[in-house]
């Protein structure tokens, strides 16, 4: 009976071992080979912020290059004197935003400076030398890690000067996540890419403070502990079977 339970035990320590989902269902973003990796010197000179669909802009319109401080996108209620009351608009799914005076505009896929330029254009015909100011409300960075102790937190993206260690840093840190396995996701318009960074190493020190931009994904791969969690898988199998062994001396 003996020999029956050691082959029992080794029957699933060879399943549980070979079966990382088993074990870790809750890893993310796991890759076949470094190859999927993108090379990180593309996170050195990052593109500059792009507007995406729900994005919300905050639009201020003033003429004479700002010298009047009047905001014709605005109603007569919402405008005080010297103060321009600027006003949100969400782009929709198809990438344009309503605009009064300018109509429906494409905005997604460009630069807030692009947007900005093409509105002074396009506000020509009815503004004196229109000065236009745009931000972006709703911009965030994602901060997640797995294991037992997972976390997840939404970080609003509040200027283009945000860096990986702000992130970091805004989340808590790294607290039992692997400081030399941080997966940076990022959308660049064309697709998905996924860079490996390294911070355990003082060499690496200089990819703490690449620019992240908004939508990026921070996930910090957990640190294993593989014996524990095949005894604590384990645990109600072997609760089962000394059971079962307990009643059949008994029976015996």
């Amino acid at each position: 009976m003996q020999k029956y339970f050691l082959a029992i035990i080794i029957s699933f320590s060879v399943i549980f071992v070979s079966c990382n989902r088993t074990l870790y269902p809750s890893d993310m973003y796991k890759v076949n080979s470094e190859s999927d990796f993108s090379p990180l010197t593309e996170l050195m000179t990052p593109p500059l912020p792009l507007i995406h669909a729900g994005d919300q802009l905050s639009v201020s319109v003033y003429s004479n290059q700002g010298e009047k401080m009047l905001d014709p996108l605005s109603t007569a209620s919402q405008q005080t004197a010297g103060e321009s009351s600027p006003i949100v608009f969400t782009v929709d799914a198809e990438g344009f935003v309503e605009l009064p005076l300018i109509g429906k505009t494409l905005v997604a896929g460009k630069t807030i400076a692009q947007c900005e330029k093409e509105l002074i254009q396009r506000l020509t015909e009815n503004v004196v030398d229109p000065y236009v100011q745009i931000s972006v409300a709703n911009q965030r960075v994602y901060f997640l890690t797995g294991g037992n102790n997972q976390s997840a937190m939404v970080l609003p993206y509040e200027n283009e000067n945000t860096t990986l260690v702000d992130v970091i840093t805004a989340a808590g840190g790294i607290r039992e996540g692997k400081a030399f396995a941080i997966r940076l996701l990022r959308d660049t318009g064309s697709g998905m890419k996924i860079y490996n960074i390294d911070l355990s190493d003082f060499s690496q020190a200089k990819y703490s403070y690449i620019p992240v931009l908004p939508g990026d994904i921070v996930y910090v791969e957990p640190q294993h502990r593989p014996l524990r969690k095949f005894v604590e898988s384990l645990a109600p199998y072997l609760t089962l079977i000394s059971t079962g062994l307990i009643i059949y001396n008994i029976a015996r």
